[in-house]
């Protein structure tokens, strides 16, 4: 069977909430009823049919083609299944996502992955402000699952951070770690200003050194760290290359709260 097709027929005149479109939503639904929801944002009622040509049946594999910074949500809550998108996605892709996996070949707005728990979100390009952070009304951010960056990331990403593993392969903004909880941030391209700002628990594994440090880190010294070695076989196996080695600089922190985070700084 095919896979579920949702081509853009034109660029949106208002932006699109896509967090209907989703398998365990469209599982079992006609075509004629899937292009009959509604997914405008303003007064103006705007259905799937109006903005997007869909093709195919099989809702546990969905491709949407030629969206845009306007199409927010895409993947929202998503509970299993695949969502593969062929350009450039909005606000709140993936967030509170349960299981299933999201493949983005262009680049994501704000919060993406926000409070997810689980499943695997792979942006190719860069991501917005507060990624893996918390979902609107929600207290905490990323709670489980994989995120994966190919390119630059805006300020704030993982706020308050749960659990979970995000893997950047540009450049971080302000704040990288802010607030976390605990979970694992890698980041290859350095970071900006206040890295691990409020850090509690939790790691910031830095491939090279980031623009500043806090006074409110610890300098540990050189260390062996052998799940090093372990998480570098483990992103090897889906796919990724990466280099982590075994030895890195263990800064421990944020001293001003809890105290029991790091950032390792990899030697």
């Amino acid at each position: 069977m095919s896979a579920l097709v949702f081509e853009m027929k034109d660029t949106p005149d208002q932006r699109l909430d896509l967090s209907p479109l989703v398998p365990e939503r469209l599982n079992g639904l006609s075509r004629k009823d899937i292009q009959a929801i509604e997914i405008g944002t303003t007064r103006e009622t705007l259905t799937v049919g109006d903005a997007f040509k869909v093709k195919g049946k099989n809702a546990q594999e969905i491709h949407f083609d030629g969206t845009d910074e306007r199409c927010d949500k895409i993947g929202a809550k998503l509970a299993g299944g695949e969502i593969f998108v062929d350009g450039d996605v909005g606000s709140q892709l993936g967030a509170r996502m349960t299981d299933g996996k999201i493949e983005v070949k262009g680049s994501a707005g704000v919060l993406a992955g926000a409070s997810m728990t689980g499943g695997h979100v792979a942006i190719r390009r860069d991501a917005g402000d507060q990624a893996a952070g918390p979902a609107f009304g929600e207290t905490m951010g990323m709670k489980g699952g994989f995120l994966t960056i190919g390119g630059d990331t805006g300020a704030l990403l993982g706020e308050r951070m749960r659990r979970g593993l995000v893997v950047v392969g540009g450049k971080a903004g302000d704040y990288a770690g802010g607030r976390m909880i605990a979970g694992t941030l890698v980041l290859r391209g350095g970071a900006g200003r206040y890295a691990g700002y409020g850090l509690r628990r939790g790691s910031l594994i830095f491939t090279e050194k980031p623009k500043d440090i806090l006074p409110t880190f610890s300098d540990s010294g050189v260390m062996e760290f052998d799940y090093l070695l372990l998480l570098e076989k483990w992103l090897r196996g889906t796919g990724m290359r990466i280099k982590l080695g075994g030895r890195a600089r263990r800064l421990m922190g944020d001293m001003a709260v809890l105290g029991k985070g790091e950032m390792l700084i990899l030697a």
